[in-house]
């Protein structure tokens, strides 16, 4: 009884949503030719499955969700361990850090933008110092755009890596440390053998976790490039957009997201059954 609200509002906004999705995957609907939607099967898994701008917008989406995370567990566990030293800065530190989580993806567009600019952007000025950029900004460079898109998505993304990679080494216990400085451990080895272990379930959940938020992301790359320059930053968010409002196709819309979905399901599955595998083996 107490958990009935909640699982009410659960069905509303997310299963029934998601069923009427499936359903509306499997017609014909488009928008041009009436209100109504006929149901047609697989037909439009079928085109789906061999559309090359399908492939190739889903591989850069596997570029963009693999380098965003990359970007925050490479960032986001060293700023956790420097954080997780006691300073009297710690506390401001890890407060600021947060900005760029909770600043809206709007705010942070338009501000990028502006440092990616080839005439007055700073970022970009040092990119071209290190000759990493040409002269134009790297949001109009086809083989620079999705790239610097992934550095933005990474960097929005690090403080909440951080923050619960922090709030992971707060709970192991110093006793570990000590006995391994007491068995003759140097710091890189305490970091590998008891740090490390400690972090893995954390570290793994997290990526996942900020890997299926970045698969599914739209609004950095619609606000900065809508995808271009041509389709060099389209990724599947935004072919799913452009596909239900400019191109008024709903049923192929839902099935581009049904697709996508069933992706990280069976990729979700299959991963946990390899880890239950291993569990039993060992």
């Amino acid at each position: 009884m107490f958990t009935a609200p909640a699982l009410l509002i659960v069905l509303a906004l997310a299963i029934l949503p998601l069923c009427y999705g499936v359903w509306l995957s499997l017609t014909n609907w488009t928008l041009l030719q009436g209100p109504n939607a006929h149901y047609q099967g697989l037909a439009a898994y079928h085109r789906l499955v061999n559309s090359d701008a399908f492939w190739a917008a889903f591989g850069r989406t596997l570029k963009w969700t693999a380098g965003t995370v990359a970007i925050e567990v490479i960032v986001g566990l060293p700023v956790a361990l420097l954080l997780n030293r006691r300073t009297p800065v710690t506390g401001a530190v890890t407060g600021l850090l947060l900005l760029p989580w909770v600043t809206p993806f709007v705010v942070l567009s338009y501000a990028w933008l502006y440092l990616y600019d080839g005439r007055f952007g700073p970022f970009h000025a040092a990119l071209h110092a290190l000759h990493l950029a040409g002269a134009a900004s790297p949001l109009s460079d086809p083989n620079r755009a999705l790239w610097a898109l992934t550095l933005v998505s990474g960097w929005k993304g690090v403080p909440f890596m951080a923050v619960a990679l922090l709030a992971a080494l707060k709970g192991i216990p110093d006793e570990l440390y000590e006995a391994a400085a007491v068995d003759g451990a140097a710091a890189p080895r305490r970091f590998w053998h008891v740090t490390l272990p400690l972090l893995r379930p954390t570290l793994l959940t997290m990526s996942f976790v900020l890997g299926v938020l970045a698969f599914y992301s739209f609004d950095l790359v619609w606000l900065t490039t809508k995808g271009g320059p041509g389709d060099q930053s389209t990724i599947i968010g935004v072919q799913l957009y452009e596909t239900f409002f400019s191109d008024g196709r709903p049923g192929y819309a839902a099935a581009i997201g049904t697709f996508t979905l069933m992706f990280f399901v069976v990729g979700a599955v299959g991963v946990g059954a390899v880890a239950a595998v291993r569990r039993r083996m060992a």
